[in-house]
């Protein structure tokens, strides 16, 4: 998949095996200048959330999750929590590249599901 990216002008800037929960490794890839990323993940072992995610697509992969970045996780995390959101993770943890994440449940909003989980990032090398 990287090499398919690149031939639309993507370049990989960063890729990591995480452990833990995750159980993946992750290629980063960014067109031209722009701070939006495109994260593809393969996961590393049975237990990871994403081959989970997998066997239930009947064996195909597709769109994970979808991520946004926030100046500050505790903050968003707090919140989210206060307004309801079914959050994944007990608190933000840490993620690839020194980040700190955490995720909501596709089906947070009853209501309004978003179908799809959602990633909340705060990432300290973000100037913003």
């Amino acid at each position: 998949q990287v090499a398919a990216y690149s031939l639309l002008g993507f370049r990989e800037i960063h890729r990591e095996e995480l452990g833990g929960r995750d159980q993946v490794r992750e290629v980063l890839l960014q067109v031209g200048d722009s701070p939006n990323l495109v994260q593809l993940i393969e996961p590393l072992s049975a237990e990871s959330p994403v081959q989970k995610a997998i066997d239930r697509n009947s064996g195909r992969g597709g769109l994970n999750h979808v991520g946004f970045r926030v100046k500050s996780a505790a903050q968003a995390f707090a919140h989210l929590r206060a307004h309801g959101f079914q959050i994944t993770d007990p608190a933000p943890r840490p993620g690839s590249r020194g980040t700190t994440v955490f995720f909501i449940h596709p089906k947070s909003r009853e209501e309004a599901p978003f179908q799809v989980l959602i990633e909340v990032v705060e990432d300290p090398a973000d100037p913003r």
